[in-house]
């Protein structure tokens, strides 16, 4: 009797309708979107971005008369422009992990994995809508941050750029659209560890630890090894050409496949973790 149960329970599992991937799309997006957090950490993003920048632009206008001759030929308007972004990425970040790990802190994975029994469709509508929303919000906030800090330099006669400017603006188009880059490798960083803190941690060290260690490594170190990292890769893809002499500089097009590479590995990762745990 019991094996006739399980048997009709499975033929009744493999008989229902598969929802289709839209469907999933829309139930992530509601998820996402009906939050009041959501709305909070993008505002914060923005504002915040916007107002370190505005504070360190200040800081480089009020001091540029004391700068050396050396100093000011390499100052770069545009990339001393994003210093605000790096805020606005780890909020983002957070804002992708708790949308992911606040299901297992709830209990709601168990209703969004039966309701959707193809854990691979969860994992890819989530990454989807974070990838969404987060590289809109990116575009937004690096526009603004961009308009800031050249509004603060042109006060100051310090170097400008504008977005006339064709590196100037392909810089700031890419650097937006980038964003995503790291929410979305929070979303599998939070299936795989499940756990909101540690998850916020071991993705803010890839991102942030070779910018803050790299230099203390031998260049070869540097140009072989750290310049494959996510870090590097995305700062490559979205303004590497206007430093092409950084030791962690890649050539946007290898830039994008070593970005795209470590997005598959982590959510392959997280596709593997998510298919064999159990809830």
């Amino acid at each position: 009797m019991a094996s006739t149960i399980v048997d009709i329970r499975q033929k009744s599992t493999r008989l229902r309708p598969a929802i289709p991937l839209t469907a999933t799309l829309r139930a992530e997006w509601t998820k996402l979107m009906t939050v009041r957090s959501t709305y909070v950490l993008l505002a914060l993003s923005l504002l915040l971005s916007v107002a370190v920048t505005a504070l360190v632009s200040w800081a480089a206008g009020w001091s540029w008369s004391e700068w050396a001759e050396a100093d000011r030929a390499a100052f770069d308007p545009v990339i001393n422009s994003f210093v605000g972004l790096l805020l606005a990425t780890v909020l983002l970040v957070a804002l992708s992990v708790g949308f992911v790990t606040s299901e297992y802190t709830s209990g709601m994975v168990r209703l969004t994995l039966t309701t959707t029994p193809r854990r691979g469709r969860v994992l890819l509508a989530k990454a989807g809508v974070i990838a969404a929303v987060t590289m809109v919000a990116g575009v937004i906030i690096t526009v603004a941050t961009f308009l800031t800090g050249q509004a603060v330099f042109a006060a100051y006669d310090v170097p400008t750029a504008s977005l006339g400017d064709r590196d100037a603006a392909l810089a700031v188009l890419a650097t937006g659209l980038t964003t995503a880059v790291y929410p979305v490798i929070g979303v599998a960083i939070g299936y795989l560890l499940r756990r909101t803190a540690v998850a916020i941690t071991v993705t803010l060290l890839l991102m942030f630890a070779p910018a803050f260690f790299g230099p203390l490594l031998p260049l070869r170190w540097q140009e072989r090894v750290l310049a494959y990292l996510p870090g590097p890769a995305t700062d490559s893809l979205a303004f590497g050409h206007l430093a092409t002499d950084a030791p962690m500089y890649l050539e946007r097009g290898i830039a994008a496949v070593v970005v795209a590479a470590w997005l598959v590995a982590l959510l392959g990762a997280a596709y593997l973790v998510l298919n064999r745990r159990d809830v």
